[in-house]
């Protein structure tokens, strides 16, 4: 497992474009994270942005605001690394340095359903996912089943992916490759997971002289058996949609059915993320710092192309929102259904689907709150450091996270009315904060090899 610097570096929170410097892919298609410095320039206010100026909440004292467990266990593990939900189930990823574990939370007492150990150590994100966000170690849920990825992957060794039953925590079946595996989508039965081949460095700033390669396996959902294969090079982004799997290599984007049989490719700059969207793929192909949206129906027939000051999706409910320069949300025909002015990125969708959480501000130390449907923003919660975001909603409140070092180990987590943007809680933690993830009216927080429940501050 990493140190806590490694972590923050790696994974917690990732630090990723926090002054404008986007996550990406190198020309080559091999994983890239440009990690800013600490200091970043601080703006409270965008110039000539009105709404701004009237929704930014003022920094209260926090000295009377201590925000406290309702319950905390310790986990045994090296390290809880992440927190999944799904509905209203909680799944904790567990570290043991060479090996793993999944288990369900139980929101009762404070224990564990089930736990289930692996071989290898968890796995983060890799280069097929969507999030856009903070590389997790995170459970993929998907068709009642739970996938995990696990392995030697820091040794440059293998990975394997887990199909594990989410109500017993059954291991139904694990497929092993020495690649480093991911989930990119489940459709109609078949699991797609993507398999990147390794790269061993000789020192620290050593890169591959040719692009790697990536093999795509269509696995059955229900035996893990290997329907197909096919491998691609310089691989970005890939993700299922309605009948069939799309792949974003250095040059282009290839469209397959889920029998792995190709039907369509279109020529185009690298895509930086590909999101399913009713029935069409949505590529984010890379133009400058910023993003041309092209969505492709089935047969790669394109249905519409629109240029956004983008480079941070997220698909909800059929609404496809682009954040960057500005915060938007796209209809499944390429119309923009509201725009607010502002920087943002790292969106999180609140528990009850009402309201779109961002980073934000100019020195990415904000978290802006919008209404799903219209677009208005709510409130600007200013986080009391040069650093700060969206970490985990309840039903009721956001949870920002912020570095303050002088303060805490490293992050504290700030409780944030979801009406108002008013302060309601503040907890310092003493060892590194992982993951949060609400459910109900209660936020978990992964802290260390500990796991605590907090309830809507008093």
């Amino acid at each position: 497992m990493p140190t806590r610097r490694q972590f923050v570096t790696a994974a917690g929170s990732a630090l990723v474009a926090l002054a404008g410097c986007p996550e990406g892919n190198d020309t080559d298609g091999n994983r890239q994270t440009t990690v800013p410095s600490a200091t970043a320039t601080r703006s409270r206010t965008e110039p000539g942005t009105d709404t701004d100026r009237e929704t930014a909440t003022p920094v209260t004292d926090e000295s009377d605001r201590d925000w406290e467990p309702d319950w905390s266990i310790e986990t045994g593990a090296d390290h809880l690394v992440a927190l999944t939900r799904d509905g209203e189930s909680l799944y904790a990823t567990l570290s043991h340095g060479d090996s793993s574990a999944i288990a369900a939370v139980d929101p009762d007492d404070g224990g564990f359903e089930w736990r289930t150990p692996f071989e290898g150590d968890a796995v983060t994100s890799s280069h097929l996912d969507q999030s856009n966000a903070r590389d997790k170690w995170s459970v993929t849920p998907a068709d009642g089943t739970l996938y995990v990825v696990t392995g030697a992957v820091d040794d440059y060794e293998w990975s394997a992916l887990h199909a594990v039953d989410p109500t017993t925590g059954e291991e139904l079946w694990s497929f092993r490759r020495e690649r480093e595996l991911a989930v990119a989508g489940v459709r109609d039965g078949t699991v797609v997971a993507g398999g990147l081949e390794f790269f061993v460095p000789d020192s620290t700033h050593d890169t591959p002289d040719e692009p790697l390669t990536t093999v795509v396996y269509g696995l059955d959902a229900a035996t893990g058996q290997v329907r197909w294969e096919r491998s691609y090079t310089a691989v970005s982004a890939a993700t299922t949609y309605a009948g069939g799997v799309a792949v974003g290599e250095r040059d282009r984007i290839v469209g397959t059915s889920l029998d792995g049989t190709e039907q369509w490719r279109v020529g185009t700059a690298q895509p930086r993320a590909l999101l399913a969207l009713d029935g069409s793929v949505v590529a984010a192909v890379a133009d400058g710092d910023w993003s041309t949206m092209r969505a492709f129906d089935p047969d790669g027939t394109e249905r519409w192309t629109r240029f956004r000051t983008a480079d941070s999706f997220l698909v909800h409910d059929g609404v496809l929102y682009a954040l960057g320069e500005s915060t938007g949300a796209l209809a499944t025909d390429g119309t923009v259904r509201w725009e607010a002015s502002g920087h943002g990125q790292w969106p999180l969708v609140a528990p009850d689907g009402e309201t779109l959480y961002a980073r934000a501000g100019i020195g990415m130390d904000s978290v802006d709150a919008f209404d799903l449907t219209r677009g208005t923003r709510r409130f600007r919660y200013e986080t009391p450091s040069n650093n700060g975001w969206p970490a985990g909603a309840t039903d009721g409140l956001v949870v920002a996270e912020a570095i303050t070092p002088e303060e805490a180990d490293f992050t504290s987590l700030l409780a944030v009315d979801e009406t108002t943007g008013e302060l309601r809680g503040v907890y310092r933690p003493a060892d590194t904060v992982f993951d949060v993830a609400g459910v109900g009216e209660t936020a978990y927080a992964a802290i260390g090899d500990e796991l605590l429940a907090f309830g809507p501050p008093e």
